[in-house]
């Protein structure tokens, strides 16, 4: 079992090695304040992403109501992925919106969409992350404003 572990290791180092890593968080996710309510903002993305004829697949609270999770598909965004293979879905920057509030303010936290192209390197993934930060970066903007 041992040797099976450490050949795992041996073959995964040197893919990991050539992978881009994130230095800090704002490498991986895009996170801004608002004095809005946590609801208020949850509201705005929903109606926003309506607007937008995005999906809205939901949003849903955790740790006891203090963060709601909210999730929305951009079909531009997908599209894009589509030419790489359908496995891809499952990386879709397709929401995992946190908003929560921190002290006086509601945050909200997104996975920056170049993500996907640390995670699979691919023009394709290259494109959709190009496609989706602005997109997202406009919802956000919308949604606390």
């Amino acid at each position: 079992m041992l040797a099976v572990c450490c050949l795992g290791a041996a073959l995964l180092l040197p893919w990991l090695a050539g992978r881009a890593t994130a230095q800090n968080a704002s490498d991986v996710f895009i996170v801004k304040s608002t004095s809005k309510d946590p609801d208020a903002v949850v509201s705005a993305i929903k109606s926003y992403s309506e607007q937008k004829k995005w999906q809205y697949l939901g949003d849903t609270k955790i740790k006891q109501g203090q963060i709601t999770l909210v999730k929305i598909c951009i079909p531009e965004v997908a599209q894009a992925l589509w030419p790489a293979g359908s496995q891809l879905s499952a990386m879709l920057p397709c929401g995992n919106i946190g908003v929560y509030k921190q002290g006086a303010r509601t945050e909200v936290s997104v996975l920056h969409p170049r993500y996907m192209h640390v995670l699979y390197p691919n023009p394709a993934t290259e494109r959709a992350g190009a496609i989706a930060h602005p997109l997202l970066a406009a919802m956000l903007d919308a949604a606390l404003d």
